[in-house]
């Protein structure tokens, strides 16, 4: 028996050597391949970068780098818009180890991209389950979880990394409480999010919707603030979020030929000196800035505009102080000449005109002459009632 086994163990030795030297041969191609395939990669040559990789993969299946391999040409495979070879390639991975957690995590962001949320969600539940220590299984799940409206399930998600990484956990969280519609608590989290990481752009981004969806405009500003000194895209993308839902707003009203303060009893000559004559006209062009774009449509439409004598109930607000009229009082057209808008300004340049009576002593109050707006801004929303009008007397009203 003994010398059977001690011939046994000289046969097996030189068997077992050649067969380990062959599968180190099997790896160091293996490895050429995967070497050879992300140079190709880096050169933006995709399709022979996966067939390296693809090689790579069958020479040496079970090597420390195959897990590489297969990322680089699942990546390979989507810049070649071949997202189904994608998929089927994730599941190969997950076939060839199902204990890695990094391959479900690969797949879930395929199905993410493409929209399909429960997908996505039901993979990175199995990655956070074989790896409960990674954070951004978590976080990856949490995320999905807020795209099926599973916020509950969200939340433990993002509870789960509180210690792992706090940043990302008070983030995600804060994302969750807003979609809840709970706007304190998603305040108080994101604050959290960015005290801890004050560069975090995406964090004063989602703590400015949250003040928007408040109505709070003046806190969402003060995020366009912060964002414009980290991310000028982030803070263009929170001010057209602001503008969506704010209500437009007349914030400036000027005049380089018209004196829209002057009181009443103003003689029209005194505005121009083209006034003097009996029966003159002249043209004037107030200035209208507004808070957000417009709807150029309804701003240059004389008909969405009115030019009115005030009528108020604080003492002095009446044209003419609410005195009787004189006879040599003029009368404007309730509805401007023409309208231009520029969408670069957000300016209105509103053109009236003044007619001159016949007697040529014609007076009037322009301090109390109204001009309101009544249409609606690039978003299709109408003018807010508080700064909707202007008059030289209460200004913006």
């Amino acid at each position: 028996m003994n010398t059977i086994l001690t011939i046994g163990s000289n046969a097996i030795n030189p068997v077992f050597s050649a067969g380990q030297t062959q599968q180190d041969q099997l790896e160091t191609v293996s490895e050429d391949a995967l070497s050879n395939g992300l140079t190709l990669y880096q050169q933006d040559d995709y399709d022979s970068a996966a067939n390296d990789f693809r090689e790579a993969i069958a020479l040496s299946p079970n090597s420390s780098y195959t897990q590489e391999s297969y990322d680089y040409l699942v990546q390979s495979l989507l810049n070649l818009n071949q997202t189904n070879e994608a998929i089927n390639t994730c599941k190969q991975a997950i076939q060839s180890d199902p204990t890695n957690d990094s391959y479900y995590t690969a797949l879930g962001d395929i199905y993410y991209s493409l929209g399909q949320y429960s997908d996505a969600a039901a993979v990175y539940k199995q990655a956070a389950q074989l790896n409960p220590s990674s954070a951004e299984d978590w976080y990856s799940l949490g995320q999905a979880y807020n795209q099926t409206g599973n916020y509950a399930g969200a939340e433990q998600a993002f509870q789960r990394i509180s210690t792992l990484d706090p940043v990302d956990a008070a983030f995600g969280l804060g994302q969750t409480y807003h979609l809840m519609g709970n706007y304190s608590a998603a305040v108080s989290e994101l604050q959290s999010a960015i005290a801890l990481n004050p560069q975090l752009g995406y964090a004063y981004l989602e703590l400015g919707e949250v003040y928007t969806d408040e109505k709070k405009f003046n806190q969402a500003q003060e995020q366009v603030t912060a964002l414009s000194s980290i991310d000028s895209s982030l803070a263009s993308q929170l001010t057209s979020y602001i503008d969506q839902n704010e209500s437009p707003q007349i914030i400036a009203a000027y005049s380089t030929d018209f004196n829209s303060t002057a009181g009443p009893g103003t003689e029209v000559s005194d505005l121009s000196p083209s006034l003097a004559a009996p029966n003159s006209s002249e043209d004037f062009t107030m200035q209208f800035t507004f808070s957000q774009p417009m709807d150029p449509s309804t701003v240059t439409s004389p008909a969405y505009w009115s030019i009115t004598k005030a009528y108020g109930q604080i003492p002095g607000s009446d044209y003419n102080y609410g005195l009787p009229l004189p006879s040599t009082e003029v009368s404007i057209s309730p509805i401007p000449a023409s309208v231009t808008y520029d969408q670069n300004s957000q300016t209105a340049d509103v053109t009236f005109q003044v007619t001159q009576n016949a007697s040529g002593n014609g007076t009037l109050d322009p301090s109390h002459l109204v001009f309101a707006f009544s249409g609606l801004d690039a978003y299709g929303k109408a003018m807010d009632p508080a700064a909707d009008e202007y008059s030289g007397i209460s200004q913006i009203v």
